[in-house]
């Protein structure tokens, strides 16, 4: 359908030569491929879709989901409609996504043979068991092991960005039915498939990854959105997020760097009014360090863009920014000897570590906490943290300058769930 007939058919054959040789390996035994076929769904073709527990399946049905496989017939549809998410997705990004989403709904195919659709799961485990899937088929494809079907690096980044577009909505319970997970989780998982492969996979089912917070804690969190205001008010990003950094890293580098005095945040609308001969960082990109006067600087005509942007970027987006300078600073404090990209790699990873101690989560706020640090971030920034680094990330593995929005968003991640330790920052 649309153009993309090629590419899919490239797709489908490579998943099962690639299942015909996985599945004896993950769990000793022969593979069966795909029974059914695969259909593209779109308006003029509303009769001639079978049905998943029905006689037929109605466009209407399938364009509520961008793509669904059923047991029952062991065969998968796809939204191929002129106005559906996935061609929107195809013809912004390219194919790929259409090749990620298929891989995700092969994942399930898998889930009905191993007995995994009868056990009573909830939505969230198999669908993440499935995102992990899609990662790890993006991963062969990514690293040159398909004849079928190669991805470069724009391809993983719009397989990343496809995570992102599908996640479940702000304020929805992931355990609930129908639950798919945040974008942070749907990212995580794909990662995970990506880097280790379906036999990592196959654990998911038994131990699923940890998830992030989806739900407001707060009504009044709920009627801002999870947007605080971009000002230095009491309420406002510019003032308790910095407040909260420096207590954070205070505690943490008590020890190692003993007087950590902490930054402060200047808002600038230019470079010209920024007053330091040694910056560190890109102004042009959001923010930058003068570590002589310990100031922060930050460029408002950017964050202003970013904030406004409350459905993609938003409020966190900035809290990102903030956290990176923060992060560079610590990297100076403690005399750390890495460069380049390998540096900017670093300062992700410390943000994260940040991010995780202000995530309300699975056992609640990180203990101990400083005294006066009451800051928590809101569902959905991790999503917007991600949203930024897929924006700002080198366009080519290539580059080594800031990373892969695939490698900063990894290294984030590793602060994220491994917290300060897991950066291996004095290693």
């Amino acid at each position: 359908g649309r153009g993309y007939d090629e590419f899919l058919l490239a797709t489908a054959t490579d998943l099962d030569e690639w299942w015909a040789e996985q599945y004896p390996l993950v769990y000793g035994k022969e593979y069966t491929p795909l029974q059914g076929k695969i259909y593209a769904a779109y308006p003029s073709r509303p009769g001639q879709l079978p049905g998943c527990g029905a006689p037929q399946t109605t466009y209407d049905e399938v364009s509520q989901f961008v793509a669904f496989y059923c047991g029952d017939g062991d065969f998968i549809i796809y939204d191929d409609g002129p106005d559906s998410l996935l061609t929107q997705l195809a013809q912004s990004f390219g194919p790929s996504t259409i090749g990620i989403v298929l891989a995700h709904e092969y994942g399930h195919a898998i889930q009905q043979r191993i007995g995994a659709l009868n056990q009573r799961l909830d939505t969230i485990t198999t669908e993440q068991q499935a995102d992990c899937v899609a990662g790890a088929w993006a991963g062969r494809a990514f690293r040159g092991e398909s004849p079928y079907v190669q991805f470069s690096d724009d391809d993983v980044r719009s397989g990343l960005i496809a995570m992102l577009e599908v996640r479940d909505p702000v304020g929805f319970d992931q355990s609930d039915p129908g639950g798919h997970g945040s974008g942070f989780d749907r990212v995580n998982a794909f990662q995970v498939g990506f880097l280790e492969g379906p036999a990592r996979c196959a654990e998911l089912i038994e131990n699923p990854l940890p998830l992030v917070p989806n739900q407001f804690r707060t009504f009044e969190d709920q009627q801002a959105g999870g947007n605080a205001p971009l000002s230095f008010g009491d309420d406002g990003l510019l003032t308790f997020l910095p407040e909260d950094l420096n207590l954070y890293w205070a505690v943490e580098l008590d020890a190692e760097v003993p007087g950590f005095d902490g930054l402060v945040v200047e808002a600038n609308n230019s470079l010209s009014e920024v007053a330091c001969d040694d910056l560190t960082g890109d102004f042009d990109n959001g923010v930058a360090l003068c570590a002589v006067t310990d100031t922060v600087h930050i460029n408002l005509p950017v964050a202003t863009e970013l904030h406004a942007q409350s459905q993609t970027f938003g409020d966190y987006s900035v809290g990102y920014l903030l956290g990176y300078a923060w992060a560079e600073a610590v990297q100076l404090a403690v005399g750390s000897g890495l460069e380049g990209e390998e540096r900017q790699l670093m300062n992700d990873c410390l943000t994260g570590a940040w991010s995780n101690s202000v995530t309300p989560g699975r056992t609640g706020l990180p203990e101990p906490r400083a005294e006066g640090r009451e800051a928590s971030i809101s569902p959905g920034d991790l999503d917007e943290a991600i949203r930024l680094l897929i924006r700002v990330g080198d366009s080519g593995a290539d580059d080594d300058d800031l990373g892969t929005p695939f490698e900063k968003i990894y290294s984030f991640r590793t602060g994220v769930i491994g917290c300060l330790e897991a950066c291996n920052l004095g290693a």
